[in-house]
């Protein structure tokens, strides 16, 4: 990877922080791609920060599933595959419209305000990290009204381990009037009590989303010309 010119870092935010901000920003766009090596001396004097900072960001990074530790190789840019992203789905299509059957059938109206809420800061929110943010305390927020534990635990791990193809999908721009209509028609079912629907609505949201998030990745170069040192 090529040593660019020191880059200032936001003084409002953290330096760890700051810097998987940047990073994820040149993952997203395909500045660095699968299988480039995240070098913690070169991107300290990118920064110009010790390496320390980095190696934070890094486990942040890893966290969103953008990339991948090695013992022996250090840090290197994970995207995930196509087929991956597809099998992630199939499995969180199943889990999460059963999580949303069973919310329906508990939901009360108080349950409805504070989700209405995080849906109006969803269609007002132009920064793809606070989206991201948001769009999971909505799902989250609707599956542990199904009052199945294990169940909600299971979404949540998967949901998290997803994280690198919604920072991908967020980068093409957020919010949508597509997702605006489908996380409405989802809580809308639960306010209805009818879990056919609600579990209807998730298994199509997800869907939607999976189609949008392939083309995406399909769109990402794959070559290495220029950037990194891919193993």
């Amino acid at each position: 990877m090529a040593t660019p010119e020191v880059e200032p870092l936001p003084a409002a935010r953290t330096i760890a922080l700051a810097i998987a901000a940047a990073l994820r920003a040149d993952i997203t766009a395909g500045r660095l791609r699968a299988g480039d090596r995240l070098l913690q001396n070169e991107l300290a004097r990118r920064f110009d920060v010790s390496t320390t900072p980095v190696r934070e960001a890094f486990a942040i990074l890893q966290h969103e599933g953008l990339v991948r530790l090695h013992p022996q190789r250090g840090a290197t840019v994970f995207v995930p595959s196509v087929e991956e992203l597809q099998e992630h789905y199939e499995i969180r299509a199943a889990l999460e419209a059963l999580a949303a059957e069973k919310a329906a059938l508990n939901f009360t109206a108080a349950d409805a305000p504070p989700l209405q809420e995080i849906l109006d800061a969803m269609g007002s929110c132009t920064d793809p990290d606070r989206y991201i943010e948001l769009n999971h305390r909505f799902h989250m927020g609707l599956y542990k009204l199904a009052r199945r534990a294990r169940l909600v635990d299971l979404i949540d791990n998967l949901r998290g381990i997803s994280g690198a193809y919604l920072q991908i999908h967020a980068a093409e721009g957020v919010p949508s009037d597509r997702l605006d209509r489908e996380h409405a028609e989802i809580l809308a079912a639960c306010q209805a009590r009818d879990p056919e629907r609600a579990a209807s609505a998730t298994r199509h949201h997800l869907t939607q989303t999976l189609e949008h998030v392939t083309q995406d990745l399909r769109k990402r170069p794959t070559d290495h010309d220029d950037i990194g040192n891919p193993l």
